[in-house]
């Protein structure tokens, strides 16, 4: 969010850099990525009174033939595309075995909605303030050993723990 943000206050400047091809891949990559996370809920929550009204199985015609079957076909592809990347990334490491999460990708385009509104609104309410995840923390991790130990030592001041990931929030003013 706030990378999209700070490239977009100099919209001319990234498009000459860039070029055409790439301005529009930063728009749909990162915009996007922001944008589906924010109406995902929205779009869900329509989609599901909808369903539940039978309102997709009724028939309103050709329209809403269309709008049932494009609502639909977007969660499936949307989905099944978070699946197919997860599988991906689960073979290259060898952790295929740990695949059955992936059954859990409706749950977590939910939570990653929910973080999205929690930044959004932080970005409102405090703009030179934001939570900062530390990588790697994870026993599964790329690090090397040593990093890994240091990463899942004890937190340290100012730092939140949770779990195998520590929190920390940031502070910048403007110079």
């Amino acid at each position: 969010m706030q990378t999209w943000l700070v490239h977009m206050r100099a919209p001319a400047r990234v498009w000459r850099e860039l070029g055409p091809s790439g301005f529009v891949t930063m728009q749909l990559v990162v915009g996007g990525t922001v944008l589906s996370a924010l109406v995902h809920p929205l779009f869900l929550i329509a989609f599901a009174l909808e369903a539940a009204s039978g309102g997709l199985l009724n028939n309103r015609g050709l329209v809403g033939m269309l709008v049932a079957a494009v609502s639909g076909t977007t969660f499936a592809s949307g989905y099944l595309a978070s699946v197919m990347l997860g599988a991906v990334g689960l073979a290259r490491r060898r952790l295929l075995s740990s695949a059955w999460v992936l059954l859990l990708v409706p749950v977590h385009w939910l939570l990653l909605s929910l973080a999205a509104w929690q930044a959004a609104i932080k970005l409102v309410r405090d703009p030179y303030r934001w939570d900062k995840t530390e990588h790697g923390c994870a026993s599964t991790s790329r690090l090397t050993p040593r990093a890994r130990s240091d990463a899942t030592s004890q937190p340290q001041a100012g730092h939140i723990a949770a779990g195998n990931i520590r929190l920390s929030s940031a502070v910048t003013r403007p110079a």
